[in-house]
């Protein structure tokens, strides 16, 4: 009987990861808003002033440090982040991968 309730929960597993991965497609082309809509605007009105990005994949090297936006639009930021003692480099960011943003 505990193989059912096993199997149940990795199937519900699997389940989850699919709707999110169709959420994001759908997102995406635009057939369903995102909740990025106003966070352009907020990223946009930061233009020029230093902020900390917090991401919500791992895959950018940007969490947590302090970043310069130097553009945004809609979907995309350009960023120039510092990586030590004179070494920035930009990144471009998709929106939809900010989880948070302080302005410093």
């Amino acid at each position: 009987m505990e193989y059912f309730g096993i199997f149940a929960f990795v199937f519900v597993l699997g389940l989850y990861g699919k709707i999110r991965r169709l959420e994001r497609i759908l997102r995406d082309n635009g057939i369903r808003p995102g909740g990025t809509a106003g966070l352009g605007d907020q990223v946009r009105k930061q233009v020029g002033k230093t902020v900390e990005l917090t991401l919500e994949t791992s895959d950018g090297d940007i969490m947590g440090k302090q970043c310069r936006v130097l553009d945004a639009d809609e979907t995309w930021a350009l960023v120039l982040a510092n990586e030590g003692k004179k070494n920035e480099c930009e990144k471009l960011i998709r929106l939809d991968s900010v989880k948070q943003i302080k302005v410093r």
